[in-house]
């Protein structure tokens, strides 16, 4: 910059100036337009942010420093600005430096006066201008570069003009080790710059890559991040689209795919760091330095031959379960063999179609997957789709999927079966594995479960399963409830479970495929029985109530409840009697009892029955009064396993009178150690019962009546009746003697009623003998 000698007025602190002749002692000059380039990389030049002016002459000076350098045999105080400026003097304009020293500054500059060919000072400017902390280090080295006078100081001849060189202001060490480092960049990475390009080829021939795409410095170092345009020349496309041109940054690797056979180069056309600033000025005053826009740098790779045929293929996602009825659908994805969508044709501005078929088999039973179709699968259904290029395609199958199983889609591309002209295009046929990943469709089964209740055996009961619907070779489980309840049985069963059902136990049963299956043993809960059903006079009935859980092939399946053949009663037992025929003292006697009902059964349970005789009194002829209060003989326990017929014990009725027996079973749970046994009398027989008295006549009678029909008493006496002893007279005289004689050979009437079954069991309970 210039100056003059000048001294320092007493309102004028240093580097202000209050007029245009203070550009003389400062320095300040116009400044100078920039353009600025936005890239990234080792050769990325930054976007100039916006500048504050300097504080000495405000809309001129942007962002820089003050500096002392007087010149040799120089006085006085001498002093410059360094740093950026604006180049028609107003806040915003472009950016400038100078580099005149010794020159008067004058007003503005007006205009492009010449070019600085020094492609390092441009590179440094423009890649630094960006932040104004890097101005002050910029104008020095526009100085240092261009400026004739830096290595020439002053030598006392002629106008002095500042030393900035051999300056020892306490600012330029760091200025100038800035500059230095700035310098450095550049010569490693200024132009002039140059590209070489490269086509990086496939090892099919159908498409390549192109590479060595960065702008190379004077210094050979590769640069990235500049903006560029990249041509292909020949049959060729770039990946992805249907052009040959494409918008790219220096460094990228591009793919390509070609269009037809030939041969292919790619031309790189980079916007590279301009190697020459520009000058301003107004004649007569210094020269302003302002960096130099972009410059284009072109370069063209080698040839490179090219096929043009492909492969097209696909995967697919079968649709993954279809209902009855429903058509099969089968989602092509279509690509190339490369697995690269950019390897699809393109013929005049458009892709070429591809054909697809598909085929599907079906199996009753899960196959695995193989690279041919198996013999076992049946081929039920074909579809066809065509493709214009990579992406999914859906292809629907002529028939529905009429019966439950697999069925397995197989997709296929044929070059005959494509059209005639387009042949040329693909390379050869193809045709997918069989089941593979997501090529599987299921129908799913419905399997069914039908029961049929077992008896009683032990204290538990099974039920035995019938599966039908089931996938062959299929291992589902069935869950088999066992359910207690007073509800009756219903034809068809119900879909819900009565109010009173309880599940007594639950068992899962492993079937494979369709057959005949047992379940495991469910343990009849007695005790619940006794106590919740019987005791309150309610009806138990359990039942089996089956589900099967859904699998991956099968469809859940929930049984109906109170099914008539799943369902069986546990009635509750009972006995009708009937005592031995009248007879003479001494008379052997004894009761037979006709059990019925369900007998409890298992580890731990008994059931027992006795025989109680009671004395009604002496009388023989029918009119003895039914009172039982202390037996006068009791049978000893018989244990009851099964109904039927059971005899008591025989005893011996050794004094006259009417007798008659009552009958008991009662019950007996062991529930383990420590704990009372659970008991319960499950019936008892009524007091005087026509079928259950004995008549002991004295040994002259030789006539025996009929069974008395007695005053039937359902409760028993409190005091016991006596029993005739031995020595109490038997009178028979007169009438009585002609009473008995009336009733002698009626017989014995015996009634007694069964059901159905083939048991001797009543069909009603045995507390109901109606006279």
């Amino acid at each position: 910059m210039s100056q003059r000698r000048f001294k320092r007025g007493p309102g004028n602190p240093p580097g202000r100036a209050r007029n245009w002749r203070a550009f003389f002692k400062t320095g300040a000059l116009a400044a100078a337009g920039a353009l600025t380039l936005s890239a990234v990389g080792t050769g990325g030049i930054l976007a100039a942010p916006a500048a504050h002016a300097a504080s000495d002459l405000s809309g001129m000076h942007r962002s820089g420093i003050t500096v002392q350098a007087p010149p040799v045999r120089a006085f006085g105080d001498w002093s410059m600005w360094l740093g950026s400026l604006n180049l028609n003097g107003a806040a915003g304009d472009p950016l400038a430096f100078c580099f005149d020293v010794g020159i008067p500054a004058g007003p503005a500059g007006s205009g492009a006066v010449g070019s600085l060919g020094n492609p390092q000072l441009n590179y440094a400017i423009q890649k630094y201008q960006g932040d104004p902390a890097n101005h002050p280090a910029l104008a020095y080295l526009a100085h240092q570069e261009a400026d004739p006078k830096f290595n020439v100081p002053w030598n006392g001849n002629g106008a002095p003009y500042a030393n900035l060189r051999d300056s020892s202001d306490p600012q330029l060490p760091a200025v100038r080790a800035q500059a230095a480092a700035m310098l450095a960049d550049a010569r490693a990475n200024s132009g002039p710059y140059s590209t070489k390009p490269k086509l990086s080829m496939d090892a099919n021939g159908r498409g390549g890559t192109v590479t060595s795409t960065e702008l190379v410095s004077a210094a050979g170092n590769k640069l990235s991040g500049f903006s560029a345009r990249a041509v292909l020349n020949g049959p060729a496309v770039w990946s992805g689209t249907n052009s040959q041109a494409v918008n790219v940054r220096t460094g990228d690797q591009l793919g390509f795919a070609a269009t037809g056979n030939g041969t292919v180069s790619v031309t790189l056309t980079i916007d590279a760091p301009g190697v020459s600033a520009t000058t301003y000025s107004v004649p007569g005053f210094q020269n302003l330095l302002v960096a130099g826009g972009a410059q284009p740098v072109a370069g063209t790779s080698a040839d490179a031959k090219v096929i043009f045929d492909f492969q097209p293929v696909a995967t697919s996602t079968a649709r993954r379960y279809v209902e009855g009825g429903q058509p099969l659908v089968d989602v092509l994805h279509v690509n190339t063999s490369t697995g690269s969508p950019n390897d699809w044709a393109f013929v005049n501005g458009g892709s070429v179609p591809a054909r697809f078929d598909v085929d599907w088999y079906y199996s009753q039973v899960k196959l695995t997957p193989a690279a041919q179709v198996p013999s076992t699968a049946v081929k039920v259904a074909s579809g066809t789709v065509t493709a214009t290029g990579p992406g999914d395609v859906t292809v629907t199958a002529d028939e529905t999927a009429d019966k439950a199983g697999y069925y397995y889609p197989v997709a296929r591309f044929s070059k005959a079966a494509q059209p005639a002209e387009l042949q040329q295009y693909f390379r050869a046929d193809w045709t997918a594995g069989f089941n593979d990943p997501n090529e599987e469709t299921i129908r799913k089964y419905q399997p069914e479960v039908a029961t049929k209740a077992s008896i009683i055996e032990d204290g538990k009961v099974h039920d035995v399963v019938t599966v039908t619907g089931n996938e062959p070779g299929k291992e589902l489980s069935v869950t088999t409830d066992l359910v207690l309840t007073s509800a009756s049985p219903i034809a068809g069963g119900t879909d819900t479970a009565p109010a009173d059902a309880e599940v007594i136990g639950t068992v899962t049963t492993k079937v494979t495929g369709n057959g005949e299956f047992r379940t495991a043993a469910v343990e009849v809960p007695w005790e619940k029985i006794v106590a919740e059903k019987w005791a309150k006079g309610l009806k138990a009935n359990l039942y089996f109530s089956e589900k099967i859980d859904g699998t991956e092939s099968t469809k859940a399946w929930d049984g109906k409840e109170l099914l008539p053949n799943e369902t069986f009663p546990v009635e509750k037992p009972s006995i009708v009697t009937k005592a031995s025929e009248n007879g003479t003292v001494p008379l052997v006697a004894h009761d037979i009892g006709m059990i019925s009902g369900t007998i409890p059964s298992g580890t731990g349970i008994k059931v027992t029955t006795k025989v109680n005789q009671y004395k009604f009194g002496d009388s023989t002829d029918g009119s003895a009064q039914a009172v039982c209060a202390n037996p006068s003989w009791t049978s000893t326990d018989q244990d009851v396993t099964n109904t039927g017929d059971i005899t008591y014990p025989s005893h011996t009725i050794a004094h006259k009178g009417t007798y008659g027996y009552v009958e008991e079973l009662n019950l007996t749970i062991d529930k383990g150690q420590g704990k009372e046994p659970f008991t319960a009398q499950l019936h008892k027989g009524n007091c005087g019962e026509k079928n259950e008295t004995v008549i002991a006549f004295p040994e002259a009678v030789t006539v025996t009546p009929n069974k008395p029909a007695l005053m039937i008493n359902t409760g028993f006496a409190s005091a016991p009746a006596p029993e005739a002893g031995p020595n109490v007279p038997l009178l028979i005289a007169g009438t009585s003697t002609l009473a008995l004689a009336l009733l002698a050979g009626a017989g014995l009437f015996y009634r007694r009623r069964f059901d159905n079954r083939g048991a001797k069991t009543p069909a009603v309970y045995p507390d109901e003998h109606a006279e």
